[in-house]
């Protein structure tokens, strides 16, 4: 299994966006997906179709999984399309005062809890919060492959060096082997703003850490996410859908997996 995190401290970049509709592309592909929603916002959660309401009751959601030594991940799990299945996450601030409190291990309670996951699925997405706290340093410790969404705008890079200093400092404790790489959002190819910031994301992250697809800004994805669907979905020749699948199809040649299709599931070699 490998762990795609999708990560911004700056809010309005399109993150949950782009982490359900990979979701989705990746299970459309046959491949297996764990998606795991570390917002209180719940919005990961919402577009998987999961009533917060009723999760702000019962409290099985993402954070209080992290703290229970006694259940499973699959305790919390919930089936939400063929071969994607959500933990999900809404408001429980006592949790995440709980997770922030502990004084052993405690950004890597979500990565041991996620190892009994490991052969039951190809991939694990988590959806972060936009904060550069413990909950957020829990995703990036288990991260095989972080994605920063970045939305053209005059603020754009703004905190870019703080968040990647935050990368840098868990991937040198914690998850050596995590890779970081750029994605350009609601992105306006004729725009010539759009491309200066893609000129600039370049610059900063190195051109082969930055995504060559970029996720335009399209009405089609706004109205599918306001259905709580995927653009895939609901306009699957839209340019959108294309976007998305083809981004799906990079990160399998970013991490180096090959898709074999067998039955209607996946079987992933290197």
């Amino acid at each position: 299994m490998k762990t795609l995190v999708f990560s911004n401290h700056k809010g309005g970049v399109a993150k949950t966006t782009c982490a359900f509709n990979a979701s989705v592309a990746l299970a459309k592909l046959g491949f297996r997906v764990l998606g795991i929603d570390v917002d209180q916002q719940g919005n990961f959660s919402d577009s998987c179709g999961v009533d917060l309401e009723e999760l702000e009751k019962t409290q099985r959601n993402a954070l209080r999984m992290m703290l229970d030594d006694k259940s499973e991940f699959s305790d919390f799990t919930r089936p939400v399309r063929n071969r994607f299945d959500v933990i999900p996450c809404s408001l429980d601030d006592d949790a995440e005062t709980l997770v922030s409190g502990l004084s052993v291990s405690r950004e890597l309670r979500l990565k041991r809890k996620l190892v009994a996951a490991r052969p039951n699925y190809d991939f694990c997405i988590i959806d972060t919060p936009p904060s550069l706290g413990i909950v957020t340093v829990n995703a990036l410790a288990v991260s095989d492959l972080t994605i920063v969404p970045i939305q053209p705008s005059r603020y754009a890079l703004l905190g870019l060096k703080q968040l990647l200093k935050k990368i840098a400092q868990v991937r040198d404790d914690l998850a050596p082997e995590m890779l970081v790489m750029a994605l350009l959002t609601r992105f306006v190819e004729r725009q010539t703003f759009d491309k200066a910031v893609h000129t600039e994301v370049v610059n900063r992250f190195g051109e082969s850490l930055v995504f060559n697809v970029a996720i335009p800004k399209a009405v089609a994805i706004e109205e599918a996410a306001a259905t709580k669907e995927s653009v895939i979905e609901t306009e699957s020749e839209s340019v959108g859908s294309f976007a998305f699948r083809k981004f799906a199809k990079e990160i399998l040649e970013v991490i180096g997996y090959e898709e074999k299709q067998t039955q209607g599931t996946s079987r992933i070699t290197r």
